[in-house]
Parts: structure tokens; C-alpha cells; sequence
């Protein structure tokens, strides 16, 4: 792995449910290391189908230096699940989802299952085929740290080093956790 590993993190903005607002923003930073090299953006659906396809067409924008595709959870804009294996299938880039903290997932089928009584079964069909849950810690400004992930083409060591050559002072490689400030801009 190089030093300044080339990486593109994905998370969507804020929303309130209670809005009415049928679309929220999908928000890409590419960093180059720790250090910011550019900032995409794109809609996708609240409750949607359509995060897996809009994240390939972020990822296609810059596709030709991304090394690494980082996203904050596998869930956006509410239960617009993702498929790591779609995404990853596109571009033979790896993928790591990341989650700053466990999964219940009994809780999450459930409410799936309750808030999409008609189709849930595809969106359970994604969160279980992105594989285990694994766990590392990390020592940030704050201490020591928890971080969980998701991954698909790449090995637990190498997602370890990369959080070590793409963070700073926070748990989260830099280009999700200034994905995630700009999200909150929005």
C-alpha cells in the first residue's frame, strides 16, 4: 500500500423524516492520504433503491485514481441499503463500509420488515451479503476507539493499515469523517 493511499468516502446529509422531502444528498470526498483532493455530490432516495447505483456513479467521476471506496455504513438516506458486492463487482476497487459501532441486526431486520412489509427481502439480501461485521480499535485524540466494518476485496490487515495512513486525529479515514461534515451542511 502506498503511503498516501487514494480513497473516495461516501456518506449521505441529514434529513428529517418528518419533512416530507422524498431525496437527501449523497455527499464523495476523494483525499489523497489525509489530504483532500476534490468533492462530489449526488440525490438519492429516503427509504430508495437507488444509493448502490449513485455511489458507482460517484466513484466512476474519479474512478481512475481511487484506489480504496470507504462508505459510512451500508445504509443511507434511512434504508436505502447498499450492495458492497455490486459496487464492488463494478470496479475490482476494495470496498470497506464502515460503522462506528455494532450492528443489532435482529433490531434492524425487524424494522424492515415493518416499515417494508411488501419488499424488505432484497434490503436484508444486501446487509447479509455484506459479510461479518468485524472489529478493530484504533487509538484516536480521544483514546482508544472501536471501529466496525464491512469489507469486500480486501483483507482485514490491509483495511488496519489503511485507517492508519488515512486518519488523523478520529476514528474514521479523513474522507468520511469530512464526507459526514459536509453532510451535515446540507
Amino acid at each position: 500500500m502506498k503511503d498516501n493511499p487514494i480513497t473516495i468516502g461516501i456518506d449521505d446529509s441529514t434529513f428529517d423524516l418528518k419533512s416530507g422531502l422524498k431525496t437527501t444528498q449523497l455527499i464523495g470526498v476523494v483525499c489523497q492520504g489525509t489530504r483532500l483532493v476534490n468533492v462530489i455530490r449526488t440525490e438519492i432516495n429516503i427509504d430508495g433503491n437507488n444509493a448502490t447505483e449513485k455511489i458507482i456513479e460517484l466513484v466512476r467521476q474519479n474512478e481512475k485514481h481511487i484506489q480504496y471506496v470507504l462508505t459510512h455504513t451500508i445504509t443511507f438516506g434511512g434504508f436505502n441499503i447498499i450492495s458492497l458486492e455490486q459496487i464492488y463487482n463494478e470496479f475490482k476497487k476494495p470496498i470497506i463500509a464502515f460503522n462506528d459501532q455494532k450492528v443489532n441486526l435482529d433490531s434492524v431486520i425487524n424494522a424492515l420488515i415493518k416499515k417494508f412489509p411488501e419488499d424488505y427481502r432484497e434490503k436484508i439480501h444486501y446487509i447479509i451479503s455484506a459479510g461479518n461485521l468485524y472489529k478493530t480499535r484504533i487509538q484516536t485524540a480521544g483514546g482508544i476507539s472501536n471501529l466496525y466494518f464491512h469489507l469486500k476485496g480486501i483483507e482485514i490487515s490491509e483495511v488496519e493499515l489503511l485507517i492508519q495512513k488515512s486518519t488523523i486525529d478520529s476514528k474514521l479515514p479523513e474522507c468520511l469523517r469530512l464526507a459526514h461534515l459536509i453532510g451535515k451542511l446540507f
